[in-house]
């Protein structure tokens, strides 16, 4: 039976975890059960001797439950894009296993205060196993993890002299997801391989730790997917959530590495904190760091806390648990990057001491767990019932219209039903917090168990603390770099451009619960004409691009028209009948209704205001061949956030061709050619001046050359000028002086403190990095690059790149960034670069020869979760070659 605690004072748990770690053996002087296989005799090396590849840690984990089918089982929860299988072992002691669907569904109820009474709530906290998760290996070069994860699994299993083990067993529900990206651990087991000789090597500069492009952290469609908790783009991080979403873990662990010559980071954590988290959830960190500090100090490794890794951003494998009402931790061994990795101060970290600390670590997150059961089981039902209260400041309810953006309104709703956030259909014609919606919508009551989760991802802010600010704002003063670990915005409607009301009180009504699964409700009809897509959204751009796979001719309109009093915007798509296949009829049905996109039937061609069908305003859609750069000189993120956002979201094949290669690649059989952001030397290394002669020539014949982000840079080089644009410096920077040579500068007097440090600004200063926020564009109506943005949209800013203003005879400003005033629109950006970027461009065209060249001044497609700038990449992609005069 498990033990029943009774709520005791902090003091007491850390009391009872002190014992353990002064008296009792350590879990590395365990005996071990010769029945239960350890990794050599199953694989010819101990744990941390070799690196796993991610087969053989899954095949391992399957011969543990084989050899205790009473304590553990392994349970496939996914299958990554290569097809490997994700799996998670579920640890525990007999009687609680032969239970566990009953204690699964107990959690469940735990999981939702609701619906409990006192008494049912009491029962439950005193009966439920403290679920601890723990989670490896995400970034498939951070490989210590994994191992750590055998080494953990089999020593639950066998370990027969170990008071720590038996704390655990006791009291707690283990569950292990070993390798949560097998096909970047793959990648990099075989890179390593590959390099390696007669002994491994640490030198930091051999082949062994310099990993080819595009190195093992990512997956296969080279996503961090420590990025894509909320955003769920990969089907492993579908996978793992709604995993999650059916244990309720209430202790979760994310075991990561860092840098070689760093030693081990563990919470507390460095700040800011997400105000969404409750104090109990903060506090409960401090309870196991303390306890990993004790058995650290004790086997002698080197630590640190509160520094670098922060508790804010939600995507992270810490923060979406630890939004859920759980306490999570990010764990970061220094790595040896291989076997073995000479540090700077001349020492050895072999890969034997990560796979060892990360085995402590979560031996002792689990005993710590165990130990203190009931306030963690407690804990966690407290933080959801907190959340079902909502008795915080702010909205208590927020509404989502369809009006403007039907497909991304109802793409954002099924994703928030994903996250296990409720969230209610609301009929047209209903009127709610003010909002009319005309076209229906939905409602996210903020009064839910999950609602942290749903305040931090739906509320236009998240509020920075403001003395971690104002502490941001001295070390740019004294010159030093700022410390936000990631971006600082990441509200769901504006990045899916949707339009979302917070509601001050919380609604009377109640509407049909969303699901996750629902299909998108499609929209038909037919006309002896012919039909018409209107270009108003994603979902119709990729209906324009599945008729165009199956040849249907189509044509679009520069401008909006009329017909039958009905006005179709800028961009939409015209099918003629007379041009059409036979089947197109069932063309349109079964691609509409898949997409859950709309068309309507045309019974005529005649306009009533507008351009006709013959006219040059409208041009014939082509299906588009598209290439992108790839390989060394291209930034891997960048690079899977294009190519899944194309291929996978709306299913346009992409030749990927190295970077190096567009020198002299034949690049005629291609409509569409896009640069990614760059990395390292980038793109004037990777292809040059030389090269950028055959990218010009390519746009010049009719091809439509773009570049995302600061592959801008390269295009818009003096001397490669494919684009007559050039960065600023920042507006503050001094003018400089002396006889322009470089060899003398102006002399000056400094006379006060306030000289002094405007003596020591850079000359060449480029303006602050923003850290990531997100800003309003506005669109120019007159470009059709522009069509389906009638009201703007918001973009995410990284960076330190600012355009200037180019002059209309030069380019098409297509779109720009708002003025000061309306700049933000959600998170954090310095003040001056506020000024600075004001009005700025954010995508330019121009017209050369008979294509295009086109730059989106930062990635729209920056980890795929900017969904309402996908019609912004389409519109480049699809409309842009129907306006280019290539011959065909």
């Amino acid at each position: 039976m498990l033990n029943r605690f009774l709520p005791a004072a902090l003091a007491s748990c850390l009391i009872t975890a002190t014992a353990f770690a002064q008296s009792a053996p350590t879990p590395l002087e365990a005996r071990y059960d010769p029945a239960i296989p350890d990794l050599e005799t199953v694989y010819g090396h101990d744990f941390g001797e070799e690196i796993t590849p991610p087969e053989e840690a899954v095949a391992y984990l399957r011969q543990l439950a084989e050899a205790a089918p009473d304590r553990m089982r392994v349970v496939d929860y996914a299958t990554s894009w290569e097809g490997r299988p994700l799996v998670y072992a579920v640890i525990g002691n007999p009687e609680l296993m032969a239970r566990i669907g009953d204690v699964q569904t107990d959690l469940q109820r735990l999981a939702d205060p609701r619906g409990l009474n006192a008494a049912q709530r009491e029962a439950l906290i005193a009966d439920l196993p403290v679920v601890v998760w723990l989670a490896y290996g995400v970034h498939g070069d951070e490989i210590s993890s994994t191992d750590a994860a055998l080494r953990t699994a089999y020593h639950l299993l066998a370990a027969q002299n170990d008071p720590v083990t038996d704390t655990i067993l006791e009291d707690a529900l283990v569950i292990i997801d070993p390798v949560q990206n097998p096909d970047g651990r793959n990648r990099f087991v075989n890179s390593f391989t590959q390099a390696r000789g007669l002994q491994p090597d640490g030198y930091r500069f051999s082949a062994e730790h310099d990993q080819p492009w595009p190195g093992g952290r990512h997956n296969h469609y080279l996503f961090d997917m420590n990025r894509d908790w909320f955003i769920q783009s990969q089907p492993e991080t579908r996978g793992r959530t709604a995993s999650m979403l059916s244990w309720s873990p209430m202790v979760i662990v994310d075991a990561h590495e860092m840098g070689g010559d760093l030693s081990y980071f563990f919470p507390p954590v460095a700040p800011p904190v997400n105000p969404a988290l409750g104090e109990g959830q903060v506090e409960a960190q401090d309870i196991v760091g303390q306890n990993h500090a004790r058995w650290f100090d004790r086997l002698g490794y080197d630590y640190f806390t509160r520094e670098i890794f922060d508790a804010f951003y939600p995507g992270y494998g810490d923060m979406w648990p630890m939004l859920q009402g759980g306490v999570a931790f990010t764990y970061e061994q220094g790595s040896a990057r291989g076997l073995v990795w000479t540090r700077r101060d001349g020492t050895d970290l072999s890969y034997a001491d990560g796979v060892e600390h990360h085995f402590i670590a979560s031996l002792s997150t689990a005993e710590v767990a165990a130990a203190n059961r009931e306030r963690f089981v407690r804990g966690y039902y407290e933080a959801r019932a907190e959340a079902a209260a909502n008795t915080n400041d702010g909205p208590a309810a927020i509404v989502l219209s369809r009006a403007s953006n039907r497909w991304g309104a109802e793409t954002l709703a099924r994703l928030i039903a994903r996250n296990g956030i409720e969230i209610s259909r609301l009929q047209a014609g209903t009127t709610l917090c003010g909002t009319a919606l005309t076209e229906g919508g939905f409602l996210i009551q903020l009064n839910q168990p999950a609602g942290q989760l749903a305040r931090t991802l739906l509320e236009r802010d998240t509020p920075i603390p403001a003395d971690f600010l104002e502490g941001q704002e001295d070390r740019r003063v004294r010159g030093l770099d700022h410390e936000m670990y990631d971006v600082t915005a990441w509200s769901l409607p504006v990045m899916f451009n949707v339009e979302a009301t917070e509601c001050n009180s919380r609604p009377g009504l109640t509407g049909d619960a969303v699901s996750a699964d629902d299909p998108i409700e499609a929209a038909t009809g037919s006309g002896a004409f012919g039909y018409v897509i209107p270009w108003t959204d994603a979902g119709q751009a990729q209906l324009v691009a599945r008729l165009a796979a199956e040849g249907v001719a189509m044509r679009t309109s520069s401008a909006a028209f009329t017909i039958d009093g009905q006005t179709w915007p800028a961009g939409s798509v015209v099918i003629a009948r007379s041009e059409a296949p036979a089947n197109i009829d069932s063309l349109m049905r079964l691609h509409a209704r898949t997409i859950g996109a709309v068309y309507a039937g045309l019974e005529t061609s005649w306009t009533e205001e507008g351009p006709n069908f013959g006219s040059s305003q409208f041009a014939g859609i082509v299906a588009p061949r598209i290439a992108m750069a790839w390989g060394e000189g291209t930034d891997a993120n960048s690079v899977g956030g294009l190519r899944y956002v194309l291929e996978r979201r709306y299913g346009l094949p992409v030749t990927v061709i190295r970077a190096s290669r567009l020198g002299f690649a034949d690049l005629s059989g291609f409509d569409v050619l896009i640069l990614p952001e760059q990395s390292g030397s980038g793109y004037s290394r990777t292809i040059g001046e030389s090269g950028a002669e055959n990218l010009s020539r390519f746009s010049r014949s009719g091809g439509t050359l773009i570049a995302l982000g600061d592959a801008t840079r390269f295009i818009a080089d003096p001397d490669i000028n494919l684009l007559p644009i050039r960065r600023e410096l920042a507006a503050d920077t001094p003018s400089g002086g002396g006889n322009g040579d470089g060899s003398t500068v102006a002399g000056s007097v400094i006379a006060d403190e306030s000289d002094l440090r405007a003596a020591l600004e850079p000359r060449n200063a480029r303006p602050d990095s923003s850290p990531g926020a997100l800003l309003n564009i506005v669109g120019n109506s007159d470009s059709f690059l522009s069509a389906g943005y009638p009201d703007g949209v918001a973009a995410m800013v990284t960076g330190s790149d600012i355009y200037t203003a180019i002059p209309l005879d030069e380019a098409d400003t297509v779109f720009r960034f708002a003025g000061a005033d309306d700049l933000v629109a959600s998170g954090h950006l310095w003040a001056e670069n506020v000024e600075q970027m004001a009005f700025k461009p954010f995508l330019v065209s121009r017209r050369t020869g008979s294509g295009f060249v086109i730059a989106f001044t930062q990635d729209p497609t920056a980890r795929a979760y900017q969904l309402g700038l996908d019609l912004a990449l389409l519109n480049a992609v699809i409309l842009a070659p129907a306006r280019s005069q290539r011959l065909r």
